[in-house]
């Protein structure tokens, strides 16, 4: 008779833990369902897997614990791998489908107050922002204009500011008389 009552203990215990590996399927679907609404980069996911595997090892050696009296038993373990995949195989792909509905919904509503509150606040700090820099506008394009103009004045004149101070400190006269003697010298 103790036999009978120790096979259907074993046998609750297993259910419970098939239990167990189905409840760390929804929670790592919760995890994937958060992936699916924000996009995250590939460092938060490692660490949010990380944080599921840590919660899983806590949660399986509480329930070992309680039940066997921390007797570490294979069909524990194989219950628990059997509920996580049975819960993968049928429940999760239910799961995810509605959760994806639900945030393909949201984003839409989201959208759609997006574009009804925050587009016409949008436009009108934009069209602020265009009076104000209206001057600046003005000023850069003047300033280039002005950039410009001061280049091609001196590509068409030619002035130089070299040019300019030797002039100034050399006499006409000796110019001339350094252009005759060169030219004297260029002559057989």
């Amino acid at each position: 008779m103790e036999l009978g009552i120790f096979l259907a203990q074993q046998t609750i215990h297993f259910l419970q833990s098939i239990l167990l590996g189905a409840a760390f399927g929804l929670l790592y679907d919760g995890f994937r369902i958060t992936r699916i609404a924000v996009p995250t980069p590939r460092g938060v996911v490692f660490a949010e897997d990380v944080l599921f595997f840590m919660a899983c090892a806590i949660l399986s050696f509480f329930f070992l614990m309680s039940t066997l009296d921390g007797q570490l038993r294979l069909f524990l373990f194989v219950g628990i791998g059997l509920g996580a995949l049975l819960y993968s195989l049928t429940l999760s792909v239910v799961v995810m489908k509605v959760s994806r509905v639900i945030i393909k919904m949201v984003k839409a509503v989201l959208n759609m107050l997006m574009g009804l509150i925050f587009r016409p606040i949008y436009r009108l700090v934009y069209w602020m922002c265009r009076q104000l820099l209206r001057p600046a506008r003005f000023l850069a394009r003047f300033s280039k204009k002005t950039y410009q103009r001061c280049k091609y004045r001196l590509k068409v004149r030619r002035k130089v500011l070299y040019n300019q101070l030797r002039s100034i400190l050399v006499p006409k006269d000796v110019k001339k008389r350094k252009s005759a003697h060169g030219s004297q010298k260029n002559k057989p």
